[in-house]
């Protein structure tokens, strides 16, 4: 296992636990940096440079050129953009971004090979390592399950048993973080529903500048169609954006979740089991994690 710099470490650790003890209050810090990033952009960029475009066009009676500021000048695309920023926020949280527990999967963190039976004190050295390890990555999924595992192969020595309570723990964690997941499915809703409320607001301003376009002068009603057709594009940008990101990270989530259960299975369960086994026949014991899973019936 890779050592980590002890300074990102600390400050992961920090980051964790703080995040497990005080979810709304990160939550509404997300909503006030989203908030700030962005105002302060239009404040800065987006509102002086659309505003001389709109001023020129306003003089030449002509459509202002179509440009970021342009597209990004309304309330609503401001809107949209807090609240997609809020929910990268929030989706990074939830899935644990910056955790990464997937190497656990690919290192022999528990020295199983070197284990030549399962008695209790085989079992007592298993939870001590795990507890080394469990320190450097808090509120894994993976450690937290085979804590599980050995807990309830100490309490009956049933291997069948400790495999279904690991897979439970592991569905609970995925019904839990869909849970989780309520507030930012209701902000990947919204989204679209702000630019739609752009679109309602631009066609009826539209519709008051009728008699304009009659006259002769398009340019008012123009720039109202270009509220609502501005709006419903960012809107649906922004959330077409998001629901890969969550797809992706979901379909990472459903991964993880499964190599737990398959690793608890195949070859913590599977190892220690086969060594029960030989141990009570009197066999000579397997020597390696491969030799234990070939003794294993399936």
């Amino acid at each position: 296992m890779d050592a980590e710099p002890s300074s990102a470490l600390a400050l992961r650790r920090r980051l964790v636990r703080f995040s497990s003890g005080h979810g709304v209050t990160l939550d509404l810090i997300g909503l006030i940096l989203s908030g700030a990033l962005v105002h302060l952009a239009y404040l800065f960029y987006i509102d002086p440079v659309a505003g001389d475009a709109m001023r020129v066009a306003t003089a030449n009676a002509a459509v202002p050129e179509r440009s970021i500021a342009v597209i990004l000048k309304d309330i609503e695309q401001e809107i949209c953009l807090i609240a997609g920023l809020w929910c990268a926020w929030l989706l990074a949280f939830r899935y644990r971004l910056f955790e990464n527990e997937g190497y656990l999967l690919e290192v022999d963190f528990l020295q199983l090979g070197s284990i030549t039976d399962a008695s209790d004190t085989t079992l007592t050295q298993l939870q001590r390592r795990l507890a080394q390890v469990a320190g450097k990555v808090p509120n894994s999924l993976l450690l937290e399950s085979l804590r599980l595992v050995f807990d309830r192969i100490r309490l009956n020595g049933d291997f069948h048993e400790a495999n279904e309570v690991a897979s439970e723990a592991c569905d609970l964690h995925l019904e839990t973080l869909y849970a989780k997941l309520a507030i930012t499915r209701y902000v990947l809703w919204a989204i679209p529903s702000v630019g739609f409320l752009g679109t309602v607001r631009g066609i009826g301003e539209a519709l008051t500048k009728a008699g304009e376009a009659m006259a002769g002068d398009i340019s008012g009603v123009a720039a109202s169609l270009g509220i609502a057709f501005n709006s419903t594009f960012v809107a649906l940008f922004v959330s077409l954006v998001l629901m890969l990101i969550a797809s992706v990270l979901q379909g990472r989530e459903e991964r993880l979740v499964a190599n737990c259960k398959h690793f608890i299975s195949s070859q913590v369960i599977a190892r220690l089991s086969t060594l029960a086994k030989t141990q009570a026949s009197g066999q000579p014991l397997a020597t390696t994690a491969e030799d234990a899973g070939e003794r294993t019936p399936a």
